[in-house]
């Protein structure tokens, strides 16, 4: 309260503030506690565990700051006041504990984020950038964690700077989940919606690195409650278009020095204003002078599109410094939440769980999304995947590439021969374009067959906004800027999976399972697990395979089964689910996001809609066509079924699939 009325004037004043703040807090729960009776005694031995961790860590942090005059902003103390406040009239006891924490967890994750050694530079916060910079010096343009915290280090006021909202949020945030946690699981499970609602939004504020961390996210149940990943599914950017003159400063640097935009393009006023806008960079639709001006000397550019319309993507001024410390405090976060105590209880065991599983997710879609920010890469990714289209004969007249100019493309700016065409997010809205959209489904996911499982190099951002469907038919894909490469071992496995599944053959998709790094060899090794295991897996994966429609249907189905072999064996399940844990391999993170997203267009157009039956046609072509061993077994497995006898249904199955791939990749889609 001290603090709201005057900002600290220096470390040792924080410090002093905040841990006599905790010690009021936690001292004024002990009185409430007489009235609040036994069920508080638990909270407050947590509350004076986190006071004790308060004073330890604010020490540290006032050793840190000893050079820094660092100031506490007031309305950011009267805000987390407010928090701790509405929280002490549900549970007053609780409130103590909370104020604790909450000044523990601030005074680490601070000290963690801009811990200052002897060396440390003071440098001003940075500021937008005013003349284009591509990469500032010292900071790493990809993702080497240690790296950037080094850069940040040395920049400790731009760090508070950026971390003083988010703490507040966070704090307030937590303070409204650790109430539901005080009340009980029912009050976790009530309020849940409401929780998930409003960490959405938290995130959706904070920028583009916490959104594309929170799609990521999204996609792994096995890390958040059911509520959370329907909420964060639904993330969006929320960002305004950066300024023209930042944009053209930057094209005009990327043409190089002495040449000017009317050199190039026919009429400079298209880049008075932006036809789309994103977090990243922004779209400006131009034309360019036939004069053939930029033509890279290692390009072959039909002359027939200069003097064509492209688009042109620009970067946002000083993303990479936005991007690169937003990832810092999203990592120092989630370590913090991973260390901390979680005082016996289930609830805050998930999310410390939640944390501690979801660090080598960020580390790998931070990697990822990093790349997307440098559009040079994103050039390369498209030229190579055109390349690739053009490559396969089945999708060679089935989809489309723009042409990348790279003469006129760099790290902050990509030019692309402009296409025409309907998005799939118009068609898909409509529901008279019923017969259509499938047939768009159906195309783009045989696309994503061959990227998948052929050519090995994955679009990985399938979005609906990403497709457009042609007048002649085509399917241009969009954004190459999030990419990922399977391995050839890696493809044949997963051919082998699908033919099981397919086949029905369960226990082979449990070896299929360990190959692709999703379950540990010693498990499926030991005779005993697999009679455990094999008959729980093909049991689940009948129920979420054997029949179309949503993944929540199926997973409601599965709930339901309560004297099935699941039940039976739950003990033996839960015991062997500790001593072997599955695992979600990190490069399968954007696969896994590209086939969910596949799937959910699929379902738009059918509830029934069922993804490993679709994809059989392609994994039928493969077992027919391809002459490797592996194959070869694979297509054997599947037509004998495991046993001595041909089955006749299989053949013909396989005979259908091979033929429905090739049908539908012949035939023109037509608007």
């Amino acid at each position: 309260r001290a603090t709201r009325t005057r900002a600290a004037s220096s470390p040792e004043a924080l410090a002093s503030s905040s841990s006599a703040a905790a010690e009021r807090a936690a001292a004024a729960a002990e009185r409430l506690a007489a009235d609040a009776g036994p069920a508080a005694s638990d909270a407050l031995a947590a509350g004076h565990g986190a006071v004790d961790a308060a004073r330890a860590s604010l020490a540290e942090l006032t050793a840190s700051f000893a050079s820094l005059d660092v100031a506490l902003d007031p309305m950011t103390a009267w805000q987390l006041e407010a928090s701790l406040t509405a929280l002490a009239e549900k549970n007053p006891a609780l409130a103590g504990v909370a104020a604790a924490v909450a000044t523990a967890a601030t005074s680490v994750l601070l000290a963690r984020l801009a811990g200052v050694g002897a060396e440390g530079e003071r440098d001003a916060p940075s500021a937008s950038v005013a003349a284009p910079v591509a990469v500032p010096e010292g900071l790493p343009s990809s993702y080497d964690i240690e790296g950037i915290r080094a850069y940040w280090r040395a920049r400790p006021m731009a760090s508070l700077k950026r971390t003083a909202s988010l703490l507040v949020r966070l704090v307030a945030w937590g303070v409204g989940l650790l109430s539901d946690v005080a009340s009980g699981p029912e009050a976790v499970e009530r309020n849940s919606r409401a929780r998930a609602a409003e960490l959405k939004d938290l995130i959706a504020e904070q920028g583009p690195a916490f959104v594309k961390v929170g799609q990521a996210v999204a996609i792994r149940p096995d890390l958040l409650p059911p509520a959370y990943l329907t909420e964060l599914q639904t993330l969006l950017d929320q960002v305004a278009p950066f300024g023209s003159d930042e944009a053209r400063a930057l094209i005009r640097q990327q043409l190089g020095a002495g040449v000017d935009l009317e050199d190039v393009f026919a009429d400079v006023s298209a880049f008075d204003e932006p036809v789309a806008a994103a977090s990243i960079g922004q779209v400006y639709r131009a034309r360019l002078k036939a004069n053939g001006y930029g033509q890279s000397p290692e390009e072959s550019v039909p002359s027939s599109l200069f003097g064509d319309e492209v688009a042109v993507k620009v970067q946002r001024p000083g993303i990479l410094e936005t991007v690169t410390l937003d990832l810092l405090v999203i990592r120092s976060v989630l370590s913090a939440v991973a260390s901390a105590e979680d005082f016996g209880n289930e609830s805050l065991a998930q999310f410390k769980q939640g944390a501690e599983g979801f660090l080598p997710v960020l580390d790998v879609a931070a990697e990822r999304f990093l790349e997307e920010l440098d559009y040079g890469l994103e050039a390369d990714n498209a030229s190579r995947f055109e390349k690739d289209m053009a490559s396969v004969e089945v999708v060679r007249g089935a989809v489309k590439v723009p042409h990348v100019f790279r003469g006129l493309s760099g790290r902050c700016v990509l030019t692309q021969e402009w296409v025409e065409g309907r998005k799939l997010t118009d068609i898909t809205g409509d529901p008279s374009t019923g017969p259509l959209r499938a047939k768009l489904v159906q195309t783009l996911l045989n696309s994503y067959m061959v990227q998948f499982l052929e050519t090995g190099f994955l679009h990985a951002d399938p979005h609906p906004g990403n497709f457009l469907l042609m007048p002649d038919g085509r399917l241009c894909i969009l954004d190459y800027g999030m990419m990922t490469e399977i391995l050839p071992d890696q493809r044949v496995a997963f051919i082998e999976y699908i033919a099981h599944l397919s086949a029905r053959d369960y226990e082979k998709t449990l070896t299929d399972l360990v190959n692709l790094g999703f379950v540990p060899p010693e498990l499926a090794n030991d005779p005993r697990n697999r009679d455990v295991v094999v008959p729980v897996l093909a049991e689940t994966l009948e129920t979420l395979y054997g029949s179309g429609g949503s993944a929540a249907k199926k997973l409601d189905k599965l709930s339901e089964q309560g004297n099935s072999r699941v039940s039976e064996l739950s003990d033996k399940l839960e015991q062997l689910s500790k001593e072997y844990p599955l695992q979600l391999p990190p490069y399968f993170v954007l696969i896994l996001r590209a086939f969910g997203t596949l799937e959910g267009l699929g379902l738009s157009v059918d509830e029934n809609y069922a993804i490993v039956d679709e994809c059989f046609p392609y994994v039928a072509r493969r077992m027919l066509a391809d002459d490797s061993p592996r194959m070869r077994a694979a297509l054997r497995s599947f037509v004998y079924g495991g046993g001595d006898r041909l089955k006749i249904s299989r053949v013909r199955s396989v005979a259908a699939g091979f033929g429905d791939f090739t049908n539908n990749m012949d035939e023109a889609v037509t608007a």
